[in-house]
């Protein structure tokens, strides 16, 4: 929408979403696209897509009728990548890859590790890149910690951020902190912790490009 207004301002930007709202940040994104994009973004849903003609590019919906449209994103059913799900991984719903969360091991099998976005998370637990960064921390400390037969981490903790860009140099953000709960084998959300902004704001733009520094540093080397 941000480089639309500048290029080719007489378009229309459709979000055909299946979820009944935006699932984060919502507040904040519709207060963006109202007050920024006023008349070019619109948002529907509870829109279910089940069929794509490429050759038209329409979208064909369970209930709403047909939309054509010049260019299409559409984002397909998530799941597990299918190396998961050929291997046996994919053990929740043959969508998901089920692990013990203090050291992120397979339930399938227990030498495998699976991180990020193939697994069937804990509660409120969202899928980023910075959590997969954390997922892979912990399940590195306890590989460490089992490869020298000592004690594995008992009460390992997740931080997640998430910068989303609403223009060209405002940004929002969510946080939260997760703590492993050996009662229940699952993290759960450290009460108080994380939030999501007040307003969009330039500074934050300036907080997402040092995230973004330093989680390939700390990803890549």
């Amino acid at each position: 929408a941000a480089w639309l207004t500048l290029h080719k301002p007489r378009s229309k930007v459709l979000i055909l979403d299946a979820n009944p709202d935006v699932t984060s940040k919502g507040p904040l994104f519709k207060k963006a696209w109202a007050e920024l994009y006023p008349g070019m973004v619109e948002y529907r849903a509870l829109q279910k897509v089940v069929g794509v003609d490429g050759s038209t590019r329409t979208l064909r919906f369970d209930l709403q009728d047909d939309v054509t449209a010049d260019v299409l994103n559409v984002l397909p059913p998530m799941r597990a990548a299918a190396l998961a799900l050929q291997t046996g991984l994919a053990n929740a719903n043959g969508r998901w890859c089920q692990v013990d969360f203090q050291t992120f091991a397979s339930t399938a099998e227990k030498d495998i590790h699976v991180l990020g976005d193939a697994l069937l998370v804990a509660p409120f637990m969202p899928k980023s890149a910075h959590m997969a960064n954390n997922h892979a921390k912990v399940a590195a400390a306890a590989i460490v910690a089992e490869l020298q037969s000592l004690e594995v981490n008992p009460t390992p903790m997740l931080t997640n951020t998430c910068y989303s860009y609403v223009s060209q140099t405002e940004v929002i953000h969510v946080a939260s902190v997760h703590a492993y709960v050996a009662a229940e084998k699952t993290f759960k959300t450290v009460a108080g912790s994380g939030g999501v902004s007040a307003v969009r704001s330039e500074l934050e733009a300036g907080y997402a490009v040092a995230w973004s520094r330093n989680i390939w540093a700390d990803s890549l080397g």
